[in-house]
């Protein structure tokens, strides 16, 4: 069965534009690869780190949202973490059909009677 899933890289910041399109070309291969297909790409572009990554002040960030078998998540994980020009990755489970990544516990509570009067408000 496919699943939705989220995938937030950081690349090297000194990359130009061909070097970070060649790179997200190789995600979104391995992902194609594997039977899944991308539902968006966001490029957020250079941006400041919160804290030095392998000696960075700044990285270039990416963000792609895809359908993918649950056993091939593994691949793209793997593709990110002997790639040494990805600075950090991050993959979690993504909830398409409400348009949101997936809610914890606590911050779900009380939600579904509140959604109405907050949009009263609005």
């Amino acid at each position: 069965m496919d699943t939705d899933y989220e995938s937030l890289f950081i690349l090297k910041p000194d990359f130009a534009e061909e070097e970070i399109d060649k790179e997200v070309k190789a995600v979104r291969d391995i992902i194609e690869a594997e039977g899944g297909a991308i539902i968006e790409e966001d490029r957020w572009g250079k941006r400041r780190l919160a804290y030095l990554i392998k000696k960075n002040r700044y990285g270039y960030y990416v963000l792609l949202r895809y359908t993918l078998n649950s056993g091939s998540a593994e691949k793209v994980e793997r593709h990110f973490r002997l790639n040494e020009n990805v600075l950090k990755a991050m993959t979690v489970l993504f909830d398409g059909a409400a348009g949101r990544g997936l809610v914890t516990a606590e911050e779900g509570e009380g939600k579904g009677e509140s959604s109405d009067k907050d949009s009263d408000n609005g």
